[in-house]
């Protein structure tokens, strides 16, 4: 691993307009398909109830955004679903994925658009108190068009299946977990006595798909459609199991995720989808081959090179790597997630926290979209052109809910608070609101509403911060605890920050590259600020280590990350005697902007 160069702690400055919710809000267009009521806040609910036991206790935690960029990032998304063009989410365009009707893309995935749309509102709905009345109609009107045998699309041969057939399965998988997240929302007879026939199909075809033969029949040269469409439908089976307790869901789910492999090529979503399913059956059952399936499986996947160095993995697996999905982010951040609230293991933590800062926010379009980021040569995202309306919008707008959840968790009277995220907990005797400024001056405020007298808060101290210094009635607390809380008290953490120079090679098999990073943010040239940067030689550009400090930046900008703002001298390589000054800016910023390029990794001087 390549040592950053010394520097006294640094506390990041700057100032940045706070964005006014209300006039964020007020630009948007008449929703296309029904209006919502509220702005992310009301009560908040544990992930699991939405989620299936995947991701712990359902009366552990639970989290809201208040103001600052994460929420934005939350309801920029949720808008653009709600109230977006190019396209539009309107009934009709939903519904053509469950009735085979051509037209727009991909409705030979029978379900994946609508039951992705299903999901991701209940979750929103159920995680930040959202009111979606379009919900229930849609719902309606969507297993309505469910065929005699439990499946929904235009056709389906289970004798003798093609692509299009493994394509309408992946997309009834999407669309039993959508049916039944809506029923964590919304408990409904009609919705899984649905989700029930789909699952009974599921159950009816088993003897032909979970097989070898099918398994070697759709390799991974199949991609969207390989055999990972029947694979994935372990996630879906396991919420069913959750809320019916049907034996034989449990068993069709386990029997499956024995099947799931990392076959070299094929498609990071399906796999990552199978080990989630994965981890809710082990959650469900207490039976730790599947746990240990999922732990190896990620392990494998850490170590493969494949994990980027902006915490993302890319759309398909190595040696067919050429871009990013935003649903596999997504999913890689939320089984990180998942496995910590199992596992309590904190290396998972780190990862979705990493995945979180930097691939998640970079990969959201100033649309709201998510979608597919080129890569470079070397493997490196530099660009992220194509809005993935037809998945990842609708994937990345589900993760906020997970992401969200995680922010705080409870354990009897002692609350963690575990991402630097605005958040809220909520239990019987004690309620907490979380006001994140990381992005502005590494600053957050926790305001005590309701306290047990025996409640106390513990704080994470992240890899990434130098310390972290708690201040309570205007004193610094020792350690990263905060005993006998008081209703009305606020606490305050400090996080010191310093920049830091790595060795590519250790996260993404990169050597002589480096990566420089600033707190949790990965830091980047960006075309947007200094389009001189890129040239036919711009990858042996040398950034003269030792020149490495803070900027200072009060651009009013909701995107923009002024605590992570620095600059570097470094040495074109087309003109070495006329060095230059570059601004090195986190690559979560490309959110505010249209689609640039970024530079990430680079060759490094370590002196003047």
């Amino acid at each position: 691993m390549g040592k950053s160069p010394e520097h006294q702690p640094f506390i990041p400055g700057g100032t940045i307009r706070r964005m006014d919710r209300r006039r964020f809000l007020a630009s948007a267009a008449a929703l296309p398909i029904a209006a919502h009521s509220s702005l992310l806040g009301g009560e908040q609910t544990s992930p699991d109830a939405v989620a299936g036991s995947d991701s712990g206790s359902a009366n552990e935690r639970g989290s809201e955004r208040t103001g600052d960029p994460p929420f934005v990032r939350c309801k920029l998304t949720l808008n653009r679903v709600l109230t977006g063009v190019s396209p539009a989410y309107t009934r009709e365009f939903l519904l053509k994925d469950l009735t085979g009707e051509p037209g727009r893309r991909f409705t030979n995935f029978s379900g994946d658009l609508s039951g992705r749309w299903i999901g991701a509102l209940s979750s929103c709905a159920h995680q930040f108190g959202e009111s979606l009345p379009a919900l229930e109609p849609f719902v309606r009107d969507a297993i309505a068009l469910q065929k005699p045998d439990g499946w929904f699309g235009k056709s389906f041969n289970r004798e003798n299946p093609n692509d299009d057939d493994l394509a309408l399965l992946w997309g009834n998988g999407r669309l039993l977990v959508g049916l039944m997240e809506y029923h964590a929302l919304k408990p409904d007879p009609a919705v899984l006595a649905a989700a029930r026939r789909l699952g009974d199909f599921l159950l009816a075809i088993a003897p032909i798909f979970n097989s070898q033969t099918m398994a070697d029949a759709f390799s991974a040269e199949h991609y969207a459609s390989s055999y990972i469409c029947w694979t994935q439908q372990t996630e879906g089976l396991a919420l069913l199991h959750s809320a019916t307790k049907d034996a034989r869901y449990r068993d069709l789910c386990a029997a499956i995720s024995e099947r799931a492999e990392r076959r070299p090529g094929d498609h990071v979503h399906g796999y990552l989808c199978s080990l989630r399913g994965t981890l809710m059956i082990y959650n469900a059952t207490g039976d730790h081959a599947h746990l240990s399936r999922v732990i190896a499986a990620w392990d494998d996947i850490a170590q493969s090179g494949d994990v980027l160095i902006t915490g993302g993995v890319p759309e398909r697996w190595s040696p067919k790597k050429n871009r990013t999905e935003g649903c596999a982010e997504c999913d890689w951040m939320r089984l990180s997630l998942g496995l910590f609230s199992t596992t309590r293991n904190p290396k998972y933590l780190a990862a979705a926290e990493h995945t979180a800062f930097n691939e998640f926010a970079m990969n959201q379009a100033a649309t709201g979209d998510f979608g597919h980021a080129n890569l470079d040569a070397a493997g490196v995202p530099f660009i992220v052109p194509v809005r993935a309306w037809w998945c990842c919008t609708l994937h990345g707008l589900r993760a906020f809910a997970d992401l969200h959840g995680h922010v705080f968790r409870g354990d009897g009277r002692e609350i963690h608070y575990d991402l630097p995220f605005d958040g809220k907990y909520r239990s019987d005797n004690v309620e907490l609101i979380a006001s994140s400024g990381l992005t502005q001056n590494g600053m957050v405020h926790i305001d005590v509403r309701r306290a047990h007298e025996d409640a106390s808060l513990i704080l994470r101290r992240p890899e990434w911060a130098k310390s972290v210094v708690i201040i309570r009635d205007g004193r610094t607390v020792s350690g990263l605890r905060v005993d006998s809380l008081r209703a009305g008290e606020r606490i305050t953490a400090r996080y010191a920050m310093e920049p830091r120079i790595e060795s590519a090679d250790r996260v993404q098999s990169l050597p002589n590259r480096h990566a420089v990073f600033l707190g949790p943010w990965l830091l980047g040239v960006s075309s947007h600020h200094q389009p001189t940067w890129f040239n036919e030689l711009d990858a042996e550009n040398k950034l003269i280590a030792a020149s490495l400090a803070a900027m200072s930046d009060a651009r009013p900008n909701v995107f923009v990350v002024p605590a992570a703002a620095s600059s570097c001298a470094f040495i074109p390589a087309e003109f070495p005697d006329q060095r230059g000054e570059v601004e090195l800016r986190a690559v979560a910023e490309q959110t505010g902007f249209e689609p640039g390029r970024w530079a990430t990794t680079f060759q490094v001087e370590q002196s003047s």
